[in-house]
């Protein structure tokens, strides 16, 4: 069975749509392939589910009406799917799902879709508020009208248990530099625990400063004993700069990692004893590929994609440990260090040590 999928952006989106894939390949002979801007192809490359990544400049083909008969050429000529499934709920996605060959598209109903108007263009609609947990509404959308879950249905929890099994690297990439750092940490007498600091995100509201990481790192330290820090950069290199100086300072053992592509930055989370970061796409990843991870959210009552700030907060829970923001406006910079230390040490050090 020939199944498409849709989910062209963005970053943190296509990582937790992957999620399912294990799920999805463990309950049927399935040939999966997925269209994706390539933006953001670097994620699902090596997946051991995906038979085919469809990788085009979608954002920028659908601005005009040459790039819009570009997707259609390419669609066109993909062959006949059995099932085209859109897990974006977008017009954009919905036209592209429209152009591939298949008599079972399938996709959000209007109430459940983020733009309603994306819903006009599917064979078959799966009604869920847009407002439930992101995990639940892929699920849906990605496994209700399979022949095989309507004949034996089975739980969400069941596919979860494989989430960390959906996306893959290439070891034989793996830059010769960051390969020796991990195995030099990782053949040491006493492994210290190793940890990542996010520090960059879509909107300034979701990046924690870096003084508090470095009230975090002498908490971590002071409990643990034997500590290495990572920090990361993609865009913003005089803030990692200026949090791995914060951090040498002080004494701790820190590596400033460098610009990483996404096969790299695959590798070294599976590396990572613990990922600390804001709602965003690098802390998701990191929970994708089994590591653990705190997310830190904007606030009770209000979570936020790049453009969502007024999501509602149990939308976006993926259930790993995270900390909330006690302000009243949207963003984490509030957020004592102290409270992210005791989340690590009660919920992620315990698991670690029974582990």
């Amino acid at each position: 069975m020939r199944i498409a999928i849709i989910r062209l952006s963005a970053f943190g989106d296509v990582v937790v749509a992957s999620s399912m894939l294990a799920g999805l390949k463990a309950i049927g002979d399935y040939r999966i392939e997925w269209f994706v801007d390539d933006r953001f192809s670097g994620i699902l490359d090596h997946s051991p589910c995906i038979a085919k990544i469809h990788a085009l400049p979608f954002k920028k083909l659908l601005k005009s009406i040459s790039g819009l008969l570009e997707i259609r050429r390419y669609c066109k000529s993909c062959g006949e799917f059995d099932i085209v499934i859109d897990m974006q709920g977008l017009i954009k996605s919905a036209i592209v799902g429209k152009f591939l060959i298949s008599a079972k598209f399938v996709g959000f109903s209007r109430d459940g879709a983020r733009e309603g108007l994306a819903s006009f263009f599917y064979t078959h609609k799966v009604s869920i508020p847009y407002d439930s947990n992101i995990l639940e509404r892929n699920f849906s959308v990605l496994f209700s009208h399979l022949k095989e879950f309507q004949t034996n249905p089975f739980t969400l929890e069941r596919v979860m248990s494989l989430h960390t099994q959906g996306l893959g690297f290439n070891y034989h990439s793996i830059t010769e530099s960051l390969n020796t750092h991990f195995s030099r940490l990782n053949s040491m007498d006493k492994r210290p625990y190793t940890f990542l600091f996010i520090l960059e995100a879509s909107i300034k509201e979701k990046m924690y400063p870096i003084e508090k990481y470095a009230e975090l790192a002498r908490l971590l330290q002071d409990f643990l004993q034997e500590c290495h820090f990572h920090v990361v950069w993609n865009e913003d290199k005089n803030r990692a700069d200026s949090l791995y100086s914060l951090l040498r300072k002080q004494g701790l053992c820190v590596t400033q990692l460098d610009r990483l592509d996404f096969n790299n930055l695959k590798f070294a989370l599976r590396q990572i004893d613990c990922v600390i970061g804001g709602d965003t796409g690098v802390t998701h990843l990191a929970w994708a590929m089994g590591a653990n991870c705190i997310t830190l959210y904007g606030n009770n009552a209000r979570s936020s994609g790049k453009n969502m700030r007024d999501t509602k907060l149990n939308r976006v829970l993926l259930g790993n440990p995270y900390v909330v923001s006690e302000g009243t406006e949207f963003e984490i910079a509030s957020i004592e260090p102290r409270d992210i230390f005791e989340t690590f040490k009660y919920k992620v050090y315990k698991a670690l040590q029974d582990d």
